[in-house]
């Protein structure tokens, strides 16, 4: 006589063995049950291993590349902003900033381009805080030396400003902070991080200096091989979205007629407008760069008056194809400028 049990599926429910005889897929079932119990405490201890690794904060996707590749396996890298994100009317959540009040080594670039890092730094005691600044050192651009028109209020007044003060409308304070965008100040960027992560973990200062030598390696053969493609370039000048490729342009002898944002968050005059398309035809430029973290909006519209294209240049990566990585962020720059400038 067939005999009905309440339960349809005994594994699932709190019952005795011997009420109900074992099928082979509950035979099944319990076996690969017991294989994920045995398996859990490796489990976990993977999960654990982080915990292991000095906590390290960045800015920026470039900055948290090159934590990474100098710390490797030692650090786990926070980056505060998202790929996607422009850091100029950017500001970290409560819960990002809480987090990464915690690290160990806090790594930023300056010069204004993060004002809400003065308050991150203010809030957490920084007995034990290793900060790295990437402008530290460094002569710094002005934001509006090349604008045509320059000197009717398209620019950036310099003067200091209060370090907390944030919004779309604030200004760089000391000059231009995209420094990371030429590869031989990136070189100094990185000895800066690697000094840090020396100075809070000693005790692997031999594989932080491997790393860095390695790397620093990497970033000359992007020197070199920029310096080579720039060679064949036929045309010099080009127009931004903004200044970010300014020392880019330094280093490897290229000229920014003008840029339509003239200051960070700062909405181009009609008139600014008008003198960067007379600039475009002067200089038979034949392109106009927008960026990924930007509207393009504007520089559709000017490309269109000017009767020129729009090409984007990315200064902060975190995006398909290269993702976080500086070296093929920089490489794809580097095909989009031999597109426009050859």
């Amino acid at each position: 006589m067939k005999r009905d049990y309440p339960y349809k599926n005994p594994v699932s429910r709190r019952i005795g063995f011997n009420r109900f005889r074992l099928s082979r897929q509950n035979v099944m079932l319990l076996v690969l049950l017991g294989c994920w119990c045995l398996a859990l405490p490796a489990g976990l201890a993977r999960a654990a291993a982080p915990a292991d690794q000095m906590q390290v904060a960045a800015t920026i996707v470039p900055l948290g590349d090159f934590c990474r590749k100098i710390g490797g396996d030692l650090v786990q890298v926070q980056v505060l902003i998202p790929p996607g994100a422009s850091p100029h009317v950017f500001e970290p959540a409560p819960s990002v900033m809480a987090k990464a009040s915690q690290a160990r080594v806090f790594v930023y670039i300056g010069a204004g381009l993060e004002p809400w890092a003065a308050k991150l730094l203010r809030a957490r005691d920084s007995g034990d805080l290793v900060v790295v600044e990437a402008v530290q050192g460094v002569p710094l651009l002005g934001l509006a030396d090349h604008q045509p028109g320059h000197g009717a209020g398209a620019g950036c007044d310099h003067a200091p400003q209060h370090p907390d003060k944030t919004g779309s409308h604030a200004c760089h304070l000391g000059g231009n902070p995209h420094i990371w965008l030429d590869p031989v100040l990136a070189q100094g960027i990185c000895r800066k991080i690697a000094g840090a992560l020396i100075q809070a973990d000693p005790g692997h200062r031999a594989r932080y200096e491997a790393n860095l030598k390695s790397y620093l390696a990497a970033l000359l053969d992007l020197n070199r091989e920029i310096e080579t493609r720039a060679r064949t370039w036929r045309l010099r000048n080009y127009v931004s979205f903004h200044p970010a490729f300014a020392y880019f342009a330094k280093r490897y002898h290229l000229h920014e007629v003008g840029s339509i944002e003239p200051a960070p968050g700062r909405e181009p005059t009609p008139r600014h407008l008008q003198n960067l398309v007379a600039a475009i035809r002067r200089y038979g430029i034949r392109v106009v760069f927008a960026e990924p973290q930007l509207n393009p909006r504007v520089a559709e519209v000017i490309a269109q008056e000017a009767g020129v294209k729009v090409l984007i240049l990315d200064p902060m990566g975190g995006r398909p194809p290269y993702g976080s990585d500086y070296l093929q962020l920089m490489r794809s720059n580097l095909a989009v400028l031999d597109q426009a400038l050859k």
